[in-house]
C-alpha cells in the first residue's frame, strides 16, 4: 500500500473515532437525527479523497454501520431504524461479523420497540447463524459468532419472545453427474 493511501485510511480511522467519541456511549443527549446527519456529513467529507469504487463503497458501509450503532440506543420509531437497515441492505455487509452484529442489534431493537417486526429480525439472525455454521467447527469466528447470537437470544427470551418455528426446507434432488461421481467414489473405496 502506498504511503499516501495508508495516510488516507489512517485519517478515516481517526475521523470515525472522533465521531464515535462525540456520538457514542455517554452522549445520550444528542438526538438520533443529529447524529445521523453528522455521520452523513462525515461520509461526504471522507468520500472526497476516494480513488476507487471499492473505497467509496467501503467507506459508505463503514458509516452505515456507525449509524446503526448510534441508532440502536437512540432510534425512537421504526421509520428511523428502518432507514438505517435499508441503507445497510442496499450497500451490503462488510463481512460476516458485521452481518451478525447488524442482525443482533436489529433483534434487540425490535424486541424493545416494535414487536410486530420481530419475525424480520429473527430471519436476519437465522441467516447470519446459517452462514456461521458453514465455517468449520473449530474456528474461533464460528464460536464467537454463535456465542453472540446465543447471548442475544437469551436477552430476547427474557422479554418473552422466542424464534418462530423453523421451516423445514426440502433438499434438492441430486443431479445425474453428482450421482455418477458418488457411485464412482463408492466403487473405488
Amino acid at each position: 500500500m502506498k504511503p499516501s493511501r495508508k495516510l488516507f485510511w489512517q485519517r478515516i480511522v481517526k475521523e470515525r473515532h472522533e465521531a464515535f467519541m462525540a456520538f457514542g456511549p455517554g452522549s445520550d443527549r444528542v438526538p438520533f437525527e443529529t447524529a445521523e446527519r453528522e455521520y452523513l456529513a462525515l461520509q461526504k467529507k471522507l468520500l472526497e479523497g476516494v480513488k476507487t469504487e471499492w473505497e467509496r463503497r467501503h467507506i459508505k458501509r463503514l458509516i452505515a454501520h456507525d449509524i446503526l450503532n448510534v441508532a440502536h440506543p437512540r432510534a425512537k420509531n421504526w421509520e428511523e431504524f428502518s432507514r438505517v437497515l435499508r441503507r445497510i441492505k442496499r450497500l451490503g455487509f462488510i463481512d460476516l461479523e458485521n452481518q451478525i452484529h447488524t442482525a443482533c442489534l436489529a433483534l434487540l431493537w425490535m424486541s424493545s420497540h416494535d414487536r410486530d417486526r420481530v419475525p424480520m429480525a429473527w430471519a436476519m439472525v437465522e441467516d447470519a447463524e446459517r452462514r456461521l455454521r458453514r465455517i468449520r467447527q473449530g474456528h474461533f469466528r464460528r464460536k464467537e459468532g454463535l456465542d453472540a447470537i446465543a447471548s442475544v437470544k437469551q436477552q430476547v427470551a427474557k422479554k418473552g419472545l422466542t424464534p418462530p418455528a423453523p421451516t423445514r426446507t426440502v433438499s434438492k434432488p441430486m443431479g445425474a453427474a453428482h450421482r455418477r461421481r458418488a457411485r464412482l467414489r463408492l466403487l473405488m473405496d
